[in-house]
């Protein structure tokens, strides 16, 4: 037989009662044991919850509303709807039978209480799934949930209010960080931007009955607010609760919210970044200079996270002399397989290229077994380009800087296997330093792309310190000439110095940049003990030459990645 029990925004203790016996993250066991809600939410969170069991699972600008400082001193606690129990115990919110009328459909449902919670960590990734009695959080520094990371999680809430009579509603929102706000199937709330606690508000005209809500957040790091309520002529302003939103307990079935980035995307030592994008899976892979070529992952392009794996378990190929200049590493598909191209020193301590090879981007790789080329002042930085005509080339650096010589980029033609040169065929210079330009003794680290029937050969310049650049010439054919854009696009501001040695990654038609760049200090050079981070900025082909944010590296927040 069931009882009812009756629940309010005062009985803290016994919400946190019904979590601890119905609460599931994505991916938990059934009967898995999940820690007391009082303690899973953050300091002075006074949303009310009821947990499901769980199944594995916009733009930026000043928005659509209203924009006021933000209260939290807000006094609107709703008042919640009863909760079944069970004749096992169990709290439950009641059915709620209803005709849902939704622009011009109509709709049987059994609804419950409350709105249907989604939680995604890193944006991306769905952790738990709940029904929640009201949106009114104040997480400040701690966690949603166990399952939910404290920082740099999305979520999503949806299910329909009740209005009680037609007439003009004002909708309203506090948030930090972003936050976006749909009813009635359009949008009338969009602050989808890292951002203090502030306050935004919108007026919609409803018909009595029920209409579709959906409100999604998303938290960058340190506090975290979102509160959502209303108002109209005929209902005091006040937060919407139990007695105000239903749910049918069901997912929308919408991807995870997409999520603008601030740069860095790694924000950790990791210079000469060579990025690669698996078309087939989505997933992007990264190697950095040093060591035994750590292989980084992402599932975004923005969150990174280490492998597991790496190039050289024993920390040098077999014919190194050692692993102490292990750089400039960049990973590749080539024809049917991935290939990694690398510098380090061969047997008379002499710096080379080499190539290991792989099925897989983590590998594990297999070495090609002796240098792919070697030259008497040291070669350095490797990098492959596939031509639409379907012929393969590698080009490289000559590393004349280190004995006060010229520093030639040069190019030769590969087997379609990318592990040796076509035979007859000769090395030609693409590019070579001049020493009266902002490139001083040196240009390398190059990437070339053909764009609009021309050819762009982007390179750095100069001493690889807050002094670095990056600048780009271009071709109408593959093997040049080349003729410089002059000035660097790429320089300096007060986040950031020495921005260069990047990869340009192709997703859905849009070329990004991903590169290092130094911290920048009071004196405006580069903070060494920092050591150089993982930036990424879009490239925009909107004239004669390529262009990158206002020529800097960006500082603001920037749209999400496709």
């Amino acid at each position: 037989m069931v009882k009812y029990l009756m629940i309010t925004a005062i009985a803290c203790v016994l919400l946190s009662c019904v979590e601890d016996q119905a609460s599931r993250a994505i991916g938990a066991e059934p009967n898995a044991d999940i820690s007391d809600a009082s303690e899973s939410h953050r300091a002075g969170d006074t949303g009310s919850i009821l947990d499901i069991d769980q199944q594995p699972g916009g733009s930026d600008g000043e928005g659509l509303a209203d924009q006021e400082s933000a209260d939290l001193s807000i006094d609107a606690s709703p008042t919640f709807e009863e909760a079944g129990v069970d004749d096992s115990g169990s709290s439950v919110p009641p059915p709620h039978d209803a005709e849902i009328v939704s622009d011009t459909s109509v709709v049987q449902a059994n609804l419950t209480p409350g709105l249907f919670a989604e939680y995604f960590a890193q944006y991306r990734t769905p952790v738990l799934q709940r029904i929640e009695l009201a949106i009114d959080h104040q997480w400040g520094e701690g966690q949603p949930h166990p399952s939910v990371p404290a920082d740099f999680f999305a979520a999503r809430w949806t299910g329909f209010i009740q209005v009680p009579e037609d007439g003009e509603y004002t909708f309203w929102v506090i948030s930090d960080d972003g936050v976006r706000v749909w009813v009635g199937g359009q949008q009338i709330i969009d602050a989808w931007r890292f951002q203090a606690p502030q306050r935004y508000q919108s007026s919609q005209r409803l018909a009595r009955g029920l209409s579709e809500v959906r409100v999604e957040y998303m938290e960058r790091n340190r506090g975290a607010v979102l509160r959502f309520g209303w108002s109209s002529a005929g209902v005091e302003a006040r937060l919407l609760g139990a007695d105000d939103l239903l749910t049918n307990g069901e997912s929308a079935g919408l991807p995870s919210p997409r999520v603008p980035y601030i740069n860095p995307i790694l924000g950790q030592n990791c210079p000469d970044p060579g990025v690669t994008h698996d078309a087939e899976t989505g997933e992007f892979y990264a190697i950095c200079t040093g060591g035994p070529f750590i292989i980084w992952r992402s599932a975004d392009l923005v969150f990174w996270q280490n492998s597991g794996r790496v190039v050289f378990p024993e920390g040098k190929p077999d014919w190194a002399e050692n692993g102490r200049r292990n750089w400039a590493p960049e990973i590749h598909r080539v024809s049917n397989r991935w290939v990694i191209y690398y510098t380090t020193v061969n047997g008379d301590d002499i710096l080379s290229i080499g190539a290991a090879f792989s099925d897989s981007p983590i590998g594990p790789y297999q070495d090609l077994g002796q240098p792919l080329v070697e030259h008497p002042m040291g070669v350095i930085d490797a990098h492959y380009f596939l031509d639409d005509d379907g012929r393969h080339y590698l080009t490289y650096k000559i590393d004349g800087n280190a004995t006060g010589q010229p520093t030639p980029i040069l190019m030769r033609e590969l087997e379609p296997d990318g592990l040796s040169f076509v035979e007859g065929s000769e090395a030609v210079e693409l590019l070579r330093n001049d020493p009266n330009t902002w490139e001083g003794g040196v240009v390398e680290a190059q990437w070339l792309v053909k764009r609009n029937g021309q050819y762009y050969l982007f390179y750095s310049g100069n001493v690889y310190d807050h002094r670095y650049r990056t600048g780009v010439a271009k071709a109408g054919r593959v093997t040049g000439p080349y003729v410089k854009h002059g000035a660097p696009i790429l320089g300096n501001n007060q986040r950031w110095v020495g921005p260069g040695h990047g990869s340009i990654v192709r997703v859905r038609d849009q070329d990004i940049f991903v590169y290092h760049a130094w911290p920048a200090n009071q004196r405006g050079t580069h903070e060494q003990e920092a050591g150089r981070h993982i930036l990424a900025d879009r490239i925009r082909w909107d004239g004669d030459w390529p262009s990158m944010s206002d020529g800097t590296p960006s500082i603001t927040q920037q749209p999400p990645f496709p």
